[in-house]
């Protein structure tokens, strides 16, 4: 049992691999160009993710993949259980929505932004 769940597992991370490198690339996730540096640094941003559809470790992989996919993403803890990711994001890059129409075009499940961001350090 416990084979067939690791070959489930790994087909399901092969798959979100591959629609995460070969799948549509989301409009206004790349900036055409830098902005300048402000005398402060901005904190990171976090948003909650709600994300429909995710049945396996395979599924949570793809979404986290395209989550850092996208530019100004430094972390995605996603959670299976609750169907939510939590983004960590440079809010001068991007934004929840840009962030959660990436996941949605590139992993194939719907995200929404569950909750807008907040500071962290």
């Amino acid at each position: 049992m416990r084979v067939i769940l690791a070959v489930i597992a790994a087909v399901g991370l092969a798959l979100g691999f591959i629609f995460w490198a070969f799948g549509p690339r989301a409009e206004g996730t790349q900036q055409a160009e830098p902005q300048a540096e402000q005398a402060q640094p901005q904190a990171d941003q976090v948003s909650v993710l709600r994300i429909e559809g995710m049945t396996c470790g395979g599924c949570a992989a793809a979404v986290k993949m395209a989550a850092k996919g996208v530019d100004g993403v430094k972390d995605a803890v996603v959670s299976l259980e609750a169907n939510t990711a939590d983004v960590t994001y440079d809010a001068s890059k991007t934004t929840a929505d840009a962030i959660a129409r990436a996941v949605s075009e590139k992993s194939g499940f719907t995200a929404t932004v569950a909750t807008q961001s907040t500071s962290e350090r």
